[in-house]
Order: structure tokens, then sequence, then C-alpha cells
């Protein structure tokens, strides 16, 4: 299903975005025949935190024939809600400014190299998805391909490149 959504950096969804509302809307981001890998999450999420360098990695491997984006959501342990320990002080949002902040924040914390983008504050794409605490998902030509899911409290992304792997052997085919 389609839903809005806000980018961090505008200036990469120039050919894609509605300026009037600054919102990209999912299904402009999915290309004909090329995969799309969706993340969402969140940076007070220990496991995201714990993987990031790896999806940078899968990232800059897959980029040239796979799309990416990570999508910013509510915070799965906001300092002012959820606090497990967490040595991350991001606080719930509030605002679109909030979570704005918040994925820049993530972005520049990580290190990460995939392009952001956040969910509105109607949480359309949590809703949608439920991608909560952080979540996954391989899309081609509108078909949902991969689901990635925690396995023993952590995230092992060998689901993801095997599918990625398999996906695009399939389009040289």
């Amino acid at each position: 299903p389609d839903c809005p959504l806000v980018p961090l950096d505008s200036s990469i969804f120039t050919s894609i975005i509605d300026h009037s509302k600054n919102l990209v809307h999912l299904r402009s981001l999915c290309k004909s025949g090329r995969p799309l890998v969706l993340m969402g999450g969140s940076y007070t999420c220990p496991l995201y935190r714990c993987i990031s360098h790896v999806l940078n990695d899968i990232y800059n491997r897959y980029k040239a024939d796979v799309d990416f984006y990570l999508i910013q959501i509510k915070e799965a342990h906001a300092s002012d809600v959820w606090p497990i320990g967490n040595i991350v002080d991001v606080k719930e949002h509030h605002t679109l400014s909030d979570r704005l902040a918040a994925a820049r924040e993530m972005a520049t914390k990580t290190k990460l190299e995939i392009p952001v983008l956040a969910d509105t504050m109607n949480d359309t794409f949590l809703k949608l998805y439920s991608p909560w605490p952080f979540r996954f998902f391989i899309v081609v030509d509108g078909i949902l391909k991969l689901v990635g899911m925690p396995k023993d409290a952590r995230y092992d992304t060998t689901d993801l490149v095997e599918c990625l792997d398999d996906l695009l052997r399939n389009n040289k085919d």
C-alpha cells in the first residue's frame, strides 16, 4: 500500500516529490523490475544501531541494482517513555520537526549512507507495514518478497542478502 513520507533531504527526490507538501509517496520509489529495500526503524532501537554498519555495507554492495531507503518511525525506546538503559537520549516525537531531527541524528551518529525518509506524524507507514521496532522489506513490482524479522533478539541480514542475490540472478536470466 502507498503512503506519504517526508524526505530528510528533499534534494535527492526532486523528480518525485510533491513540493506543495514536501512529501514523497512510497509508490513513487518503486521502479519496474528493480528491487526496493525499505527499512523502518529508529535510532533508539538497539537492534538497529548494532547492524547499521552492516546495512551500509549491504547498501554499498547492491546500490547499483537495488534502491534502499530507511524510514524513520516512532522511537522504539524514547528516553521519556521507555528508556531501557538506553545510551541514546531521543525523546518521543511530538512534531514532524522532532521526527526529522531524530532522523538526522540517527543518520549522523550511525554514519548511515542510505537515503532517509520519515513517517508522517499520523504514523501511516507504521500502521501499514508494522516495522516497529525495526524491520526491513524487499519489494519488487509491488510484490513483497521478504520481511526481515528479528531472530533470537537480534537481526541476521543473511536473509536480506540471499533474497537480493536471488532476485538479481533471476533478473539477469
